[in-house]
């Protein structure tokens, strides 16, 4: 994998301090009753790092026009 497919690891460390934070605020997924397996959502066009984040499963990206309150991994669907 080249240099530039790859996310430093300053880079991951910034997006889970950002994202990761406010984890437990993220609603339990309405179909399997889950959080743990909830990530945040992310909103507009994504930088190229936060594109490799969400490649890693971190967080999903929703589009632009769409607002979510997070993904359920398990169930593969947003909230």
């Amino acid at each position: 994998m080249a240099d530039s497919d790859t996310l430093s690891d300053d880079k991951r460390n910034e997006f889970d301090e950002y994202y990761k934070k406010n984890r437990d605020q993220l609603p339990e997924c309405t179909t399997c009753k889950s959080k743990n397996d909830v990530i945040p959502t992310v909103r507009g066009r994504p930088t190229r790092e936060l594109g490799l984040y969400a490649a890693e499963g971190n967080v999903k990206l929703s589009g632009c026009t769409e607002s979510y309150q997070g993904w359920c991994k398990k169930c593969e669907k947003y909230l």
